[in-house]
């Protein structure tokens, strides 16, 4: 018996250093990405003073910010549904506004990068998603599910692997990191303050030279 036991934590062992250690599927408690709560940045927080960050708030019809502030992210498969990746995004507290927040996760497969991303406005009455390659000069979105979970503030995609490179089980999506941002429902008028954005996050923060998230590994 004993050395049935033996041979048994051997085995264990040799299995456990075969597989790769920088690439294990993620979860809500160990995601591939982290963030630290109420980094935001932007030109309504920059340099923040109470009273015009209380004041933007009040024209927002906003009581803050904590829907854009990210969490943890993550990836994850079904084994009933090869053909399809996950990715959840956890915020800080979601939640509908008149003003429009966007939801974003990135990444890198062989060599191009990929992104899936979800635009909420309007009070929650309008929402888009999409997912692909994410090129500024050759933008190809096809249309990704989303589901907004207001109880634990998560917001969930489902991708059609076809879009973003037809991953193979093996391979490794990296360079993960999430982002975040409030506009204006009329994104245009969002310009009037420069960056594009009033208020942005994220995961890491790679201005910061923080790096990025954990690799992860295609399971189906």
């Amino acid at each position: 018996m004993k050395k049935k036991i033996v041979g048994l934590f051997v085995c264990m062992l040799l299995i456990t250093t075969i597989l790769p250690i920088t690439a294990i599927a993620g979860d809500e408690n160990d995601p591939e990405i982290r963030d630290n709560l109420n980094d935001l940045w932007g030109p309504l927080v920059d340099h923040p003073i109470r009273i015009r960050t209380q004041i933007a708030l009040k024209l927002l019809q906003i009581n803050s910010f904590d829907f854009i502030d990210i969490h943890s992210a993550w990836f994850y498969e079904n084994e009933s549904e090869p053909n399809y990746l996950y990715a959840a995004l956890k915020l800080n507290d979601l939640s509908v506004n008149p003003q429009r927040a966007i939801y974003t996760i990135h990444w890198m497969y062989n060599g191009g990068p990929y992104a899936v991303w979800s635009h909420l406005y309007n009070n929650g009455q309008n929402y888009i998603s999409s997912v692909g390659v994410d090129k500024r000069s050759n933008y190809r979105w096809h249309n990704a599910e989303v589901t907004y979970d207001f109880n634990r503030s998560i917001v969930t995609f489902k991708m059609d692997k076809k879009y973003i490179g037809d991953p193979q089980p093996g391979d490794l999506l990296v360079n993960t990191f999430a982002w975040t941002a409030l506009r204006f429902n009329f994104q245009p008028s969002t310009l009037l303050f420069g960056s594009g954005e009033l208020v942005k996050d994220e995961a890491p923060f790679l201005e910061n030279n923080t790096g990025y998230g954990r690799n992860y590994q295609i399971m189906y």
